[in-house]
């Protein structure tokens, strides 16, 4: 059964869309004009000196310094200004390679998509091309353990993923096309390890799964002292799929 196209589309740069560019930026605030240092973490990783890289690596750069300023500060904790410093670059050099903040969000985004991509694989004992076999050689508890478990440990992510996702439902966001055609791969992924366990319905049940999963990580975000993710996710699987722990 084709669930979809192979690899997804969407793993590499985003076009922003004219209306994303020439929107009026919003006026900056006393926490823009006195941003905070950047942290010694962020600095850690990178060059010494301004180096000559090519614009691939450069991009490499300021994406890792970005990604690393939100695992840490959240991703409304974090200025371009820092991220420049992080780089020893100047703000116009990055704003050269990321037109906004939005469209540098948008391509940690796809950075940490690849990553969590290639982690599932090594976790589920498969390679990468392994993800888009059809049929599917891993079923929905192992693909959504790993996930799950992937996903508590980086709860700044979840939560830029999250948010980004309810801003891109408008055609004019940067993300917009990032997130249509995640939306798709995921789906058809969720729907293949369903098939993969002989679910009667795996596409309707592969959407469920993913949309449950979503929805738990948000309650999750909200009141991370009182809900465990993992555990509570389990017990979602368990109480709806007795027959895949069988």
């Amino acid at each position: 059964m084709d669930f979809a196209d192979a690899t997804p589309a969407r793993l590499r740069p985003i076009t922003v869309t004219e209306p994303a560019r020439h929107r009026i930026p919003p006026r900056a605030t006393k926490a823009d004009m006195n941003p905070q240092p950047v942290p010694k973490s962020a600095k850690s990783y990178l060059p010494k000196k301004r180096t000559r890289l090519s614009v691939e690596e450069r991009k490499s750069q300021i994406i890792e310094a970005a990604a690393t300023l939100i695992a840490e500060h959240g991703f409304w904790g974090f200025t371009m200004r820092q991220v420049a410093e992080a780089c020893h670059l100047t703000e116009p050099a990055v704003v050269y390679h990321f037109k906004s903040k939005s469209e540098l969000l948008v391509e940690v985004l796809a950075r940490r998509d690849e990553a969590d991509l290639k982690n599932l694989a090594a976790h589920l004992g498969i390679t990468y091309e392994d993800l888009w076999a059809d049929p599917a050689p891993f079923g929905l508890v192992d693909l959504c353990d790993t996930l799950v478990q992937k996903n508590a440990q980086q709860p700044e992510i979840v939560r830029l993923y999250t948010v980004m996702q309810g801003e891109s439902l408008s055609r004019h966001h940067p993300a917009y096309q990032y997130y249509q055609d995640r939306e798709e791969w995921a789906t058809a992924m969720f729907a293949r390890a369903a098939a993969h366990d002989a679910l009667t319905d795996p596409v309707r049940e592969g959407r469920i799964v993913f949309a449950q999963m979503d929805g738990l990580q948000l309650r999750w975000l909200r009141s991370p002292e009182t809900i465990d993710l993992v555990s509570e996710w389990g017990a979602f699987m368990r109480e709806h799929f007795p027959q895949l722990f069988r």
